[in-house]
Formats: structure tokens, C-alpha cells, sequence
């Protein structure tokens, strides 16, 4: 049974994740333990962590191994004694292509979790510590979020890759009688494999602008939840859309992609004077992602739009 963890790692995260670890010190400068480095002794392999910093869930990890005694993994940013000794826990990271942020859970669910040891003051806030539990509700909703729920039809594997294999994702599978297990998906990223490979720049399939690699994402063109299992397995279900602001809008259907495959205005009415200014400068480009076979697609996602825009 995977239990769900929140790290805090503000600026330790780049350190943390370049090396694919989670670090803590035995105790302060005054000798003494703190609950929030203590919880570190109860990670067990396979349980997932949520990786929080900068006010945003940057990545979600599985645990490789326990805690265990190492030195601290910071090179050269302490000579205090009392941090120089600490345990570690090896990950598997998995940082997310575009960051969730902290506002993006709901209010009302975070203020909910304030159980002792909780990640979420009574505020909804995030509080100050480095470790805490993540009550199973709280954990679902996130991974729900990212779509790394598993489905059915979805091909798994019970096998843990290394810290350094990138070509599968962590996916929470909840049985019957309510257990939480996690499995690996090799989907998503073979999917990103075939539309970056080693790439270090490319283009955005919707405003055609060559970008970095990191500021590219892989986009569904029809909701992945919505997919059957052979389309999720399709390559041409998912398209390449800058995180610059044309995968939020077509995702939430800001914009749609006309049976030519021209950027039109979509179902979903823009709010705002700068929204409305980004998403008229999109509209009449050609989509270089547009075909005869993910037309069908494109359909889909006007279609939908259309239909849920009028509940909203």
C-alpha cells in the first residue's frame, strides 16, 4: 500500500533533483530532532512524493529506497557541523512538464487536510517544514489532476526503473477495495519521445515559434481521458504547444482547430482584454500538426469544448 508524502525543497530543489534525492539533517544547530526531517525514517520504497518549491508542485516522485545516512548532497553550501550529516532518499523523479500551482488545488480541499503533520496550515496555506504525510484523499487529487490515475486498458508494468530512466510514469492504480498501489506507464513517454526525440528546440505546433525543449509540452490534441486505449497509444493523438500560453488556451478551449486546420476562436468566452489580445493573435494560423488523421481529433476537441462550455 503506496502512501503519498509533500517535500518542501524551495531552493534545495535544483539541488534535489539533479541528483534524485531527498536530504535532511539528523538534527538543528541546537542538537535536537524536528518531526518534519523525523518522517524521512518512515518513506518506504514505492511510496510517491509530491515535489513542491517556488509555490508550485514541480515534480512527483516515487521512493527507491528508505532513509539512509549520507553527508550532505548540497556541495559547498554549508560548513555548520550540524548540517553536514543527514539521511537521503533516493527517487525517482518525474518533474512535470508544466508545474501545478499551490492555488490551482482547491481551497476548500486544502483547508481540509490540516490533520497534525499535514502539508496545509488552517489557511490553506503550506506549512513551514520540510516532510509531511499527504492524506490519501489529498494524494488521489493531485495525481487525478495530472492524469496519472491508471485507466482501464492502460499497459503497465510493477517494475521500478532506475532513477535515470525517463521513458515511464509513475500511475497510481487503486484496487477494489479501496488499496493504493503504484505502477509504471510507458505511455506518455514514448509519446514524447516521438515528438522531441533529442531535440533541444522545436516548434510549437499552434503559434509555430521555435523553442526550447523545456518550454514545449506534450499536448493531447483529444482529452486523454477521453481517449479509447488504442488512441492513447496513437502518436499523432498528442502535438507539441508551447508552455507559453497556447496549451493552456487550447486546452481549455479558448481556440479551436477549423476542418482546414486553421486556428479559430473557440466555444470558451475569453475573460479578460489580454486573454482576448493572445488569442486573436493565434487565430488564422495553420496548425502544422493538423492531418488527415488527427483531424478526427481536432473535431473532437471543438466538439467537446462546445458541449461543456455551455455548463460553465
Amino acid at each position: 500500500m503506496a502512501k503519498f508524502w509533500w517535500v518542501n525543497q524551495g531552493q534545495s530543489y535544483k539541488w534535489e533533483s539533479a541528483l534524485g534525492v531527498m536530504w535532511a539533517p539528523h538534527v538543528n544547530e541546537d542538537g535536537k530532532t524536528q518531526h518534519h526531517w523525523e518522517r524521512m525514517d518512515r518513506v518506504q520504497p514505492g511510496d510517491v512524493i509530491v515535489n513542491y518549491a517556488d509555490m508550485q508542485i514541480r515534480a512527483i516522485s516515487t521512493a527507491l529506497t528508505d532513509a539512509r545516512p549520507a553527508a550532505n548532497p548540497h556541495v559547498g553550501l554549508t560548513e555548520l557541523e550540524w548540517e553536514k550529516d543527514g539521511r537521503e532518499i533516493k527517487l525517482r523523479m518525474q518533474e512535470l512538464e508544466v508545474p501545478m500551482h499551490l492555488s490551482d488545488v482547491p481551497e476548500a480541499l486544502r483547508k481540509s487536510w490540516k490533520s497534525y503533520g499535514s502539508p496545509f496550515n488552517i489557511k490553506g496555506g503550506v506549512n513551514q517544514g520540510y516532510l509531511f504525510e499527504l492524506p490519501e484523499e489529498a494524494g488521489l487529487w493531485i495525481m487525478n489532476e495530472l492524469s496519472l490515475v491508471a485507466e482501464a486498458g492502460d499497459d503497465l508494468s510493477d517494475v521500478i526503473p532506475d532513477a535515470g530512466e525517463s521513458e515511464t510514469d509513475a500511475v497510481i492504480v487503486v484496487g477494489p477495495d479501496g488499496e493504493v498501489v503504484v505502477k509504471f506507464r510507458a505511455e506518455h513517454g514514448q509519446l514524447k519521445k516521438h515528438l522531441f526525440g533529442g531535440k533541444k528546440e522545436s516548434e510549437c505546433a499552434l503559434c509555430g515559434k521555435l523553442l526550447p525543449r523545456g518550454l514545449l509540452v506534450t499536448s493531447h490534441i483529444k482529452k486523454r481521458a477521453e481517449c479509447n486505449p488504442g488512441e492513447r497509444m496513437d502518436k499523432r493523438v498528442v502535438m507539441a504547444a508551447c508552455a507559453l500560453g497556447c496549451d493552456a488556451v487550447y486546452e481549455r478551449g479558448y481556440i479551436k482547430v477549423s476542418p482546414a486546420g486553421v486556428i479559430e476562436i473557440g466555444p470558451r468566452i475569453s475573460a479578460t482584454e489580454h486573454l482576448s489580445a493572445f488569442v486573436n493573435d493565434l487565430v488564422g494560423k495553420k496548425v502544422s500538426a493538423f492531418t488527415p488523421h488527427t483531424a478526427k481529433y481536432f473535431a473532437w476537441h471543438a466538439k467537446w469544448h462546445a458541449r461543456t462550455a455551455l455548463h460553465v
